[in-house]
């Protein structure tokens, strides 16, 4: 994938319903836990959460070279993008596949998105900005390691602004600043908030995964223990354990995680899709009916997986069921700036000018400021083969 340099001025902010929801109980230790199973030893777990967001010495040299007391929080803003950006490019990339501590992020210059994530996090805390960790949501992804199907995830980190920025020579207006190195359809939008502890979390089961993958069981326990040890409600430890737990053979073991999974996050499709396989390799005909019939249900009213599907029949020219995907994902929510934007596309290749308009005047009523939105405008005079899926 090719990567691209950014500083994205977050969207209009995604209104959530503010809910009442009586906390899950947890699962019961004997239930969750088979440690004689795996040869369990807590030290097999090699990184502290301290280890995780120390930052390394040089790096924190350069923060601590000037007195950034003394400067706004946009100066210093300014200056966190001046060291992880330059005007030709990103200066740490983006690589899949392993996640690295702040320090080690730094020093071997590249890390996946976890990695970049706790580096800016830390280095904004050392320079005194008002930093979020966060988790948005993007189409799903498949990543399939040493026959494992994992669901990746994309964290980011939110900095308010207060007033106007200027980053390596581009603008920015108030409001909000999302740092990405990685962006990806829906990475605009504010997500939700991650503690320490839950970034730790998602850091330790990242690591527990690649142990999964190259069949190190015994560390792959310890450190998806870890990972709900720091945040009991993180849904994706436990579907993975459960991937885990199947594999040896504890299957009701397994089925217990998957649906206390489920409990904690109802949006997301992983635990179903698991617990449907482990079903249907049981010769459970009826119970994995009636989970795939509740995925289908899942799939039509997720935004995410119609413009994942739209946006794949744009790349392929399939312009007529880009259109079918992207409306209906239009349908299923508000003020997604990137569905307006593709749909304006797929429109527009399609030769349906009048469409395209309204669907820019959509995007134009929303971001009047932004530039991506200006880009797009310009480019709709010209021939559709010009304008490119970005």
């Amino acid at each position: 994938m090719k990567l691209k340099t950014i500083f994205i001025l977050a969207a209009a902010l995604v209104n959530f319903a503010c809910t009442t929801t009586p906390p899950l109980a947890p699962l019961a230790a004997n239930v969750l836990w088979h440690d004689q199973n795996f040869d369990y030893k807590a030290s097999d777990v090699i990184e502290t959460k301290e280890m995780l967001f120390a930052l390394d010495p040089e790096l924190m040299a350069m923060l601590t070279a000037k007195n950034h007391s003394i400067f706004t929080t946009d100066r210093r803003l300014e200056d966190l993008g001046s060291m992880l950006f330059s005007q030709k490019g990103i200066r740490i990339t983006y690589t899949a596949g392993h996640s690295t501590s702040a320090a080690e992020t730094w020093q071997k210059k590249q890390g996946d998105c976890l990695s970049l994530t706790l580096l800016t996090y830390a280095a904004s805390k050392a320079l005194g900005i008002d930093a979020t960790m966060q988790e948005v949501r993007v189409p799903v992804a498949v990543d399939r390691r040493g026959g494992v199907d994992f669901i990746s995830g994309h964290v980011n980190v939110f900095v308010h602004n207060t007033s106007p920025l200027l980053i390596n020579g581009r603008s920015f207006g108030t409001g909000g600043v999302i740092i990405d190195f990685e962006p990806q359809i829906g990475s605009r939008q504010h997500g939700t908030d991650l503690s320490d502890d839950q970034i730790v979390a998602r850091f330790y089961n990242n690591r527990a995964s690649e142990f999964l993958a190259s069949k190190d069981d015994h560390k792959a326990y310890a450190y998806f223990k870890a990972a709900i040890t720091a945040d009991p409600t993180f849904a994706g430890a436990y579907s993975n354990l459960a991937q885990l737990y199947n594999r040896r053979g504890m299957t009701g073991a397994a089925e217990d995680l998957l649906h206390h999974a489920m409990a904690l996050n109802e949006r997301s499709d992983a635990p179903l899709r698991t617990l449907h396989k482990l079903l249907v390799a049981q010769g459970r005909a009826a119970e994995a009916s009636a989970v795939a019939e509740k995925l289908r249900k899942h799939d039509d009213e997720d935004p995410y997986f119609w413009l994942g599907i739209g946006l794949d029949h744009l790349q392929q020219n399939r312009y007529s069921k880009a259109i079918d995907a992207l409306e209906r994902a239009e349908s299923l929510t508000t003020g997604f700036e990137e569905i307006h934007r593709y749909l304006a596309i797929a429109y527009w290749r399609n030769g349906q000018q009048k469409l395209a308009d309204k669907e820019l005047a959509t995007l134009v009523s929303m971001r009047t400021d932004d530039q991506v939105v200006k880009i797009l405008s310009r480019k709709l005079g010209r021939s559709p083969h010009e304008v490119l899926v970005q």
